[in-house]
């Protein structure tokens, strides 16, 4: 399942055929759909999205394991390359393997659907109201080695001066149902300096602190008693 979405995606990809998200009023979404963007409310207490959605098959369900898409980066259709092909690709890859480190320290990463596994799907997008479409996608395969971020190279302009959004959609891996949804702006935090990022170290800091994020609100959601809190950049 995993290998094919991979293979549909590229497909898509080379083939120039574009993705387009729907819209809501105001930002385009990347992959949430409308019925989900419905539904969305503001976040509240400390640490959490700026919107979310949970269904009651989300806190009613036995989930012990993870099944992690392939990440996504959408953007605007006229301001694709903004961000240069290699800088959207190391992003995305290197985003991957921080999620997964973090979230295979509390539940079995699985690259199949099965029981007691919950899929979740992560997109990047810059905040804007035009119509986004997939561009790019991450290709980091789990357990296949070369699972090392991209560090000693120069920063892009990747989030100089921009907002960008992390959506979320996270189902049953089998049934498909949908357990929940986030939207967070600036991988979480209250804004993103882009004139601090002179290295991919210090690009690679802000998708680690999410990471670390994504793995607390897990933990309380299950309702733990040991969460490691994020980091104070994310207060």
């Amino acid at each position: 399942m995993y290998r094919s979405a991979v293979i549909l995606l590229m497909t898509l990809l080379a083939s120039g055929c574009a993705t387009v998200g729907p819209q809501t009023q105001e930002d385009s979404t990347a992959i949430l759909p409308q019925e989900v963007l419905a539904a969305l409310e503001p976040g509240k207490g400390d640490f959490a999205p700026d919107q979310v959605y949970r269904t009651a098959q989300a806190s009613a369900g036995r989930y012990d394991k993870i099944l992690l898409d392939p990440l996504l980066y959408f953007a605007p259709l006229e301001q694709m390359r903004l961000v240069s092909p290699g800088d959207r690709q190391v992003l995305l890859n290197n985003f991957y393997i921080l999620l997964s480190r973090e979230l295979a320290k509390d539940f079995t990463l699985v690259r199949f659907p099965q029981e007691g596994a919950a899929r979740v799907q992560f997109a990047v997008l810059p905040a804007t109201p035009e119509p986004v479409a997939m561009d790019t996608v991450s290709m980091v395969v789990p357990g296949k080695g070369g699972d090392e971020v991209v560090r000693d190279t120069l920063a892009s302009p990747l989030l100089k001066g921009r907002e960008f959004v992390v959506e979320a959609e996270w189902t049953d891996s089998l049934s498909g149902a949908v357990l929940g949804a986030t939207v967070d702006r600036h991988f979480g935090r209250q804004a993103v300096e882009g004139d601090r990022l002179k290295s991919w170290a210090d690009v690679n800091r802000v998708l680690q602190d999410y990471a670390v994020l994504i793995r607390y609100r897990l933990c309380r959601f299950r309702g733990a008693a040991d969460c490691v809190s994020p980091p104070d950049s994310l207060r």
